[in-house]
């Protein structure tokens, strides 16, 4: 009896054996595979020498690149990155010089000038202005009389000059003084009105327009030039050759200043 269960055991197992394992071949593989590749996801890559080497030769392509930094909106709002040597705003100015007359072909006029202007910020200011001058006549003018009898009394010139003007600042930029220093500067416009007093006793509306430039000394001083051009309409008296009036006309006259002279701004500068 135990003999045929044996024997019933071993043939069982002869047919069942070869089942398993063409099982395993068929599925079981799958598994094991899947198992390994989740295995070497995790597992960490390792270089080898000859990539590492290009990586060292290689220039880093991520290297920053700051061209397009100025296109960002935070910088679009910055006009001067470094501050001004000597700023403006908020400040008075009191100017004084001497001026004179470079387009007059009959007379010589120079004299003094006083200006006081504020400013609003770095671009903007008001100022007024005073020239008190003096006058004689070229030689030319003189011969024109005692030799030609001429009459130069139809000529007229400034005695005064009192006005307002808007002050523009649209560049501000650095120069140097024979490699010795940095010197900064405005360059500036500016235009008004005013009256002047003219030498046939009228006082005569007159436009008034500049342009010129502030060179930075200190925080408080620095020097001052300008060209600055009036244009006013005077009366004036007729005569002939023999002294004899002839009438009033009303002529146009046109003055360039050139002005030079020495700025005080105040109070002291604080930088914004």
């Amino acid at each position: 009896m135990l003999n045929k269960n044996l024997i019933a055991i071993l043939i069982f197992s002869t047919i069942l054996v070869p089942g398993f394992a063409k099982a395993q071949d068929l599925g079981g593989g799958e598994d094991v595979d899947s198992f390994e590749s989740e295995v070497g996801k995790s597992a960490p890559k390792m270089e080898n020498s000859a990539a590492a080497k290009n990586y060292d030769d290689t220039p880093d392509k991520n290297t920053t690149d700051f061209k397009g930094l100025a296109n960002l909106a935070p910088f679009q709002e910055i006009s001067i990155i470094q501050k001004r040597f000597m700023p403006k705003t908020g400040r008075f100015e009191l100017f004084g010089g001497g001026t004179i007359v470079t387009n007059d072909p009959f007379f010589n006029t120079m004299g003094g000038v006083i200006k006081a202007g504020y400013f609003l910020n770095e671009t903007w200011g008001v100022e007024l202005n005073y020239f008190g001058l003096t006058t004689s006549e070229r030689q030319s003018t003189t011969e024109l009389e005692t030799n030609n009898k001429v009459s130069t009394k139809s000529l007229a010139f400034p005695k005064s000059f009192l006005g307002a003007d808007v002050m523009w600042v649209p560049v501000y930029g650095k120069m140097t003084w024979f490699n010795n220093r940095i010197v900064p500067f405005d360059l500036y416009l500016s235009g008004g009105y005013g009256m002047t007093e003219v030498s046939t006793g009228e006082s005569a509306g007159t436009i008034h327009v500049a342009a010129g430039q502030i060179f930075s000394l200190t925080k408080s001083v620095a020097f001052r030039w300008d060209f600055s051009w009036n244009f006013f309409s005077a009366t004036v008296r007729n005569e002939d050759t023999d002294g004899n009036f002839l009438g009033n006309s009303t002529n146009s006259f046109n003055n360039l200043f050139l002005t030079v002279g020495v700025s005080w701004f105040f109070p002291e500068a604080t930088y914004r």
